[in-house]
């Protein structure tokens, strides 16, 4: 008895499996293009909302607790799309979640001139954050991580950042009452990120989110990365409370005109960018530790000038070149005690809450006392910071 005749052999089962095809990866070149039209886009939207608070407050009727809401949401949205990003970089591609932050950014700003409601407006201010999150943590990451020249690339190209942060109130100022510039503009960068970023092909690595090892280093890693999302959540606050509510101070307690008061925010972002570039040289020689330690007391002195109003602008300006140096010298700081750079996703998203909890008692306090009590109280949140950076120095948790 004959058994089963065998079934022919196809084609497709006698061939092997051919590999998937991998594009190449890009370019340092063309990471740099991705990077610049990023920054810019960062830029833009990091100093748009505060000039155009006043705005909003006329538009929807709202106190300053109210307006201060805006600010919680916007980065309420920023950090949960640096936790977002963190997460799904283990299941997504870099260009993918590129594409979908800056498709957030997008939506979220050319949506928010025609919103007629602030539950409206706060929900597109939630999205634009939410992309602002995704994109500030990736684009800071891809860049890093681009060879041996990327820390060097990533300092160029974050210059972009400065640029656009400069130039966003001066538009506002030009144009006070109309929404449209600023955020449409803020649109079609992030409309071309899209694009570009939909094109990036990078080697996916989340290591930075994977926990350490060891208990003695674990618990030393633990308490290093509480001090260091302090001190960034301190920054954060403090760029982020300057950025936000020096326009609404201006008017209240100066002679300035809206518009003047809008486009003083410029030397706040050019005294910033300014003082990225004079600190590079001294980050070289100096421990970021120390850098901080001086820049926090430094701008709790030009803040609390700036409650004098003769004094406001020059002081606002001057505190943005002493705290220049501090976001940089955290990152470097977490790279020195964690060279296998886990942990910088949380880092982000710790220092990305500090404006939440802040922006609230900034517009609570200027309903109860007024525009002036502004700088006082951004005076004392940079007390409290250096409190924090000279626990930071003094711990041996951090190298």
């Amino acid at each position: 008895m004959t058994g089963p005749v065998p079934a022919p052999h196809s084609a497709a089962s006698v061939l092997p499996a051919a590999a998937p095809i991998r594009r190449p990866d890009t370019s340092p070149a063309g990471l740099a293009a991705v990077g610049v039209v990023g920054f810019v886009v960062l830029g833009a939207l990091s100093s748009a909302l505060g000039p155009a608070l006043p705005t909003l407050q006329d538009r929807h009727d709202l106190s300053a607790t109210a307006a201060s809401l805006l600010l919680t949401a916007f980065f309420g949205g920023a950090t949960t799309g640096v936790v977002v990003a963190g997460v799904l970089r283990r299941r997504m591609s870099t260009h993918a979640l590129l594409a979908a932050g800056g498709s957030a950014v997008a939506l979220g700003c050319l949506a928010l001139p025609l919103s007629g409601g602030v539950a409206l407006t706060a929900a597109l201010v939630v999205l634009a954050g939410v992309g602002f999150g995704i994109l500030d943590l990736l684009l800071n990451l891809v860049l890093a991580r681009a060879g041996s020249r990327g820390p060097a690339l990533l300092m160029a190209v974050s210059a972009a950042f400065g640029i656009s942060a400069i130039a966003t109130p001066l538009l506002i100022g030009r144009w006070p009452s109309s929404l449209a510039v600023p955020f449409w503009s803020c649109a079609a960068g992030a409309a071309l990120l899209t694009a570009l970023g939909s094109r990036v092909r990078v080697r996916d690595d989340a290591a930075d989110d994977l926990p350490s090892d060891g208990g003695s280093s674990r618990g030393h890693g633990a308490l290093a990365a509480a001090l260091l999302g302090a001190v960034l959540l301190g920054y954060v606050t403090l760029e982020g409370g300057v950025a936000g509510w020096e326009t609404t101070h201006l008017r209240a307690t100066t002679d300035l005109s809206e518009s003047h008061a809008a486009q003083s925010v410029a030397l706040f972002w050019g005294g910033l960018a300014v003082g990225r570039l004079l600190a590079a040289p001294l980050a070289a020689r100096v421990h970021p530790g120390t850098l901080i330690a001086l820049a926090l007391p430094g701008a709790a002195l030009c803040l609390a000038g700036a409650a004098h109003p003769p004094l406001a602008v020059a002081a606002y300006a001057l505190a943005g070149l002493v705290l220049a140096p501090i976001f940089p010298a955290v990152v470097s700081w977490h790279a020195r005690s964690r060279p296998d750079g886990r942990g910088i996703a949380a880092l982000f998203a710790v220092g990305l809450a500090g404006p939440i909890l802040t922006a609230p008692l900034i517009g609570r306090t200027v309903d109860a006392h007024g525009g002036a009590a502004i700088p006082w109280v951004l005076a004392l949140l940079a007390v409290l910071g250096s409190a924090v950076a000279l626990a930071a120095r003094l711990t041996r948790a951090l190298r």
